[in-house]
């Protein structure tokens, strides 16, 4: 399974796979900096069932003093004065994954997230051009780095531990690999922001342009609005189409008792481009159940104890 998450920071995109996974272990690409700091998450680490790498490195190396003068200064001074290590960091940690011994035992592994990841990326970028804001030959690179980005971790974990393993098909061993790993679920966690997109009611495109000659599109008439994945640009609308699965979440709360109650959607609404590759689930009505407790094994219908997980009531 190819997964990614998507909500609202709270909606309980890491406790869902952190607790609920269909592969353990879990190992979590801690670009957000905060499994340390979980303390629901650790009893599950001293077991070893969750493991972490933690992504040391700030987004901005410069002293914050300095931060505001250079990111207004003129057009040509508006460089850091240090470069940016994050994203250099998460690069060549990636590059270790095929001998990573808590790669090669894991499950599922779980980049959290891809929207801090962003942050890490634009600033090593504008740090590269010496611009503050990306212009519109970046925003082809920005795109085409996301694109690359999904596709080395979705290879990796289809490769299993290492490029030409083969799976195990009967004994003690089903279901591994020749070097004893299993194969790997991949899960991907994203915030959420909002988009507009030309519909049924824009009733006319103008284009223009601007002064260095990049082509504007003004629209005219009602716009639709979409739910994207918080990645600045192209990417945020399209990202879906790289994973076998997209949920999005959300909490509920109840008007009367203030008590959250907290939802996993696994089909696609009117706003967001959903999918979920588990087997169609229909309520006693035999009307579609497109959304369950943020629990993989209720998503999938996997028996606990014998008992099949059942859909949100």
């Amino acid at each position: 399974m190819i997964s990614c998450l998507m909500g609202p920071p709270g909606s309980g995109k890491t406790t869902m796979v952190v607790k609920t996974a269909l592969k353990y272990p879990v190992h979590v690409v801690d670009i957000d900096r905060k499994m340390n700091q979980m303390v629901e998450f650790k009893p599950l680490i001293d077991t070893g069932k969750v493991t972490y790498w933690e992504l040391s490195e700030t987004i901005n190396e410069d002293k914050l003093a300095g931060r505001l003068t250079s990111l207004l200064a003129e057009k040509d001074k508006q460089r850091a004065n240090q470069a940016p290590l994050g994203w250099t960091k998460i690069c060549r940690y990636t590059d270790t994954w095929e001998k990573d011994p808590l790669l090669q035992k894991a499950g599922t592994v779980l980049w959290d997230s891809y929207t801090i990841s962003a942050v890490h990326l634009k600033a090593h970028m504008q740090f590269i051009s010496g611009k503050s804001k990306l212009v519109w030959e970046a925003w082809s690179a920005w795109d085409q780095m996301w694109q690359e980005t999904t596709n080395i971790l979705i290879d990796y974990v289809n490769s299993t531990a290492t490029d030409g393993c083969n799976i195990i098909k009967d004994g003690e061993l089903k279901g591994l690999c020749e070097h004893r790993n299993p194969p790997k679920d991949l899960v991907l966690t994203i915030h959420e922001r909002v988009s507009e997109k030309p519909g049924d009611k824009t009733k006319t495109v103008i284009i223009k342009h601007d002064e260095k000659g990049q082509r504007q599109k003004d629209y005219i008439g009602q716009m639709d609005v979409k739910i994207a994945g918080s990645i600045d640009g192209a990417f945020g609308l399209k990202f879906g189409a790289w994973f076998t699965d997209v949920y999005a979440l959300r909490v509920d709360v109840d008007k009367k008792t203030g008590i959250p109650k907290w939802i996993c959607r696994v089909h696609p609404d009117s706003q967001r481009d959903l999918r979920c590759s588990a087997k169609q689930q229909f309520d006693a009505n035999h009307n579609l159940v497109s959304e369950f407790e943020p629990d993989y094994a209720k998503i999938f219908g996997i028996k606990k104890g014998g008992i099949v997980a059942s859909p949100l009531r």
